[in-house]
């Protein structure tokens, strides 16, 4: 007995903290994943403000750190997360530990992959978890995702780390996020772990923050809620309070949506509102007949408010069914609140909504999945920041989507180290026919395809498209795969900007593959006019027989040099 609990032990306890010379703590002034901050009070979901417009219930359950997350970037291969707690339950007899008042560490590696850190962790008057041996790339920087406690309070929270070990803590993208009001199933019950509570696995899918106004037992549809939402510019609101109202007056549910509805629509004119049933399912044998009959009428009643709002003309309002989210007799922990598998199979259900609203189709393939990734060579989402808004400055005629070797031709922004290998060209050919320069180093399909989804064409009024991507899948998809993923970016492209001219140019020669990109752009160039998108190949201009014109590249094979960026510019000018 004594040999077991010494190894229980050994598995839980934390690695033997260092002594305290030579740490450094780094303790961020602010959490991502609210909807406003309070800075006097930076881990309340709620501004102090509200504290006399709502509930004591709805209060003391927004002082938890529900959907709230630490977005920082750091080297470190190991490094300690320590905060305290005020809430008064460590755990609860249907959620551990571990998603009551844990923290759940989630990266992205340079393809933009979701990856999860396991931790040590230990539950004292400071929690402590340590991550060791961190699988980081030597030199490089990795983007962390540290959500907080689901049921509980955070008083303070520091990241530790040697000395010398830079931490950088990072606000929120430039992006609308997602905002939800609903129950204790939005506000996390009964998630294992932070990470694993359906918002913000929606959160990962979408790659979009979702604020969390769930509030459990206490979700209800009230006025000071919709009207803290309605200073949220989103993407999408989700109205998900059923599970709290199935006894209630059906008249009163409609009047409290309909005043949500004309709230937030007031404040922002046309954004998409999902309506959601009760989760129940549609499961064959519920042994309790009353719950789920309670649960299939709560769904009717939200139903019969959205079909009304429909014929009444009330636009862009969604309805996401209990079927859709399709709970099953594995889906629950009682008889309510999701395990992770419920979680899993919501934010799946969501998803599907919300990628149908916002036009933002995946595929099988990786190529048709859109993706970010993390070039440590430059800042590559303030780089889509700014294109976005040197879109919507300059107004310019036509955009070019590519890698980089467009990247590293010419054009504004620069706010990158990189050297330009044909300004001359850049200036001579490309610049007097106003053209953004929408090339990111080191983009793949994906990454457009990701970069378009999240607006880089949203305020383009040129009529000239022009995509140049996929020499950086060759090493690691095959041909359909390629094909496939250039096909679902020009299809969305066109559904976007369906009046401007589209044009796909075929992959340029690079040393060693010249064959392959001869076959691929054939295929290419079958699937483009197929689908009557305009297809141009500049191959034969950058080739000494059958290999790659050395004369033409900087030396890597790859890149053009000024020469080789006069020839592109000279070809491209003529469609532009």
């Amino acid at each position: 007995m004594q040999r077991f609990l010494t190894v229980v032990l050994l598995m839980i306890s934390p690695v033997v903290l260092k002594a305290q010379q030579g740490l450094v703590w780094h303790t961020p002034k602010w959490v991502n994943g609210v909807a406003k901050r309070d800075t006097a009070h930076m881990f309340y979901r709620l501004p102090a403000e509200m504290k006399s417009r709502v509930s004591k219930n709805v209060w003391d359950l927004s002082l938890f750190t529900t959907g709230e997350f630490l977005h920082f970037r750091t080297g470190a291969r190991h490094f300690e997360v320590r905060y305290q707690l005020s809430g008064k339950h460590r755990e609860m007899p249907h959620m551990p530990a571990t998603g009551v008042s844990g923290v759940d560490l989630f990266a992205k590696d340079r393809l933009g992959r979701w990856n999860w850190a396991s931790p040590y962790y230990s539950f004292g008057d400071t929690v402590v978890y340590s991550y060791k041996h961190l699988k980081i790339d030597a030199g490089a920087e990795v983007d962390y995702y540290l959500y907080l406690p689901l049921y509980n309070t955070v008083s303070w929270i520091s990241i530790v780390t040697d000395e010398g070990v830079k931490v950088e803590f990072l606000r929120e993208r430039k992006e609308k996020p997602i905002v939800g009001y609903g129950t204790s199933i939005m506000h996390g019950a009964v998630a294992s772990r932070p990470g694993l509570s359906w918002t913000n696995i929606l959160s990962r899918k979408l790659d979009r923050e979702v604020i969390n106004l769930g509030f459990s037992g206490n979700g209800r549809f009230e006025a000071p809620i919709f009207d803290l939402m309605a200073t949220v510019d989103a993407a999408v609101y989700l109205f998900d309070c059923m599970p709290n109202l199935t006894r209630a007056n059906p008249d009163t549910v409609e009047a409290r949506i309909r005043y949500g509805v004309n709230k937030l629509r007031t404040a922002h004119p046309g954004v998409p509102i999902i309506f959601t049933e009760y989760p129940c399912g549609d499961i064959p044998y519920y042994m309790d007949s009353s719950l789920i009959n309670d649960r299939h009428n709560s769904s009717q009643v939200i139903a019969a408010v959205y079909k009304k709002l429909k014929t009444e003309g009330v636009t862009n309002i969604w309805l996401l069914t209990e079927k859709e989210i399709g709970f099953d007799i594995n889906s629950t922990t009682e008889h309510t609140h999701p395990n992770d598998i419920g979680m899993m199979k919501y934010a799946d259900a969501y998803e599907n909504k919300i990628r149908e609203i916002l036009r933002e189709p995946v595929g099988q393939f990786t190529t048709q999945q859109p993706v970010a990734q993390n070039d440590n060579r430059y800042d590559w989402m303030l780089r889509h920041d700014e294109i976005k808004e040197q879109v919507r400055k300059t107004n310019p005629s036509a955009v070019i989507f590519a890698n980089s070797i467009i990247h590293l031709w010419g054009g504004a922004p620069v706010t990158d180290t990189f050297r330009r290998n044909g300004p001359k060209a850049w200036e001579r050919y490309i610049q007097p026919k106003k053209v953004q320069n929408a090339g990111f180093g080191s983009d793949r399909i994906e990454n457009v395809l990701w970069r378009i989804y999240h607006g880089e064409l949203d305020h383009f009024n040129g009529k000239k498209i022009i995509v140049m991507i996929g020499t950086n899948n060759l090493a690691v998809n095959s041909d359909e795969e390629i094909v496939a993923g250039l096909q679902l970016l020009l299809q969305q492209i066109r559904k976007r900007k369906p009046e401007a001219e589209l044009t796909m140019i075929g992959i340029l020669p690079r040393r060693k593959r010249e064959e392959r990109v001869r076959v691929l752009n054939e295929k290419i160039r079958l699937m483009a006019e197929a689908g009557d998108y305009r297809f141009v190949d500049y191959s034969p201009y950058f080739l000494k027989g059958n290999k790659a014109n050395e004369d033409l590249f900087i030396g890597d094979g790859l890149h053009p040099d000024e020469e080789g960026y006069s020839i592109l510019g000279k070809q491209l000018q003529q469609i532009l």
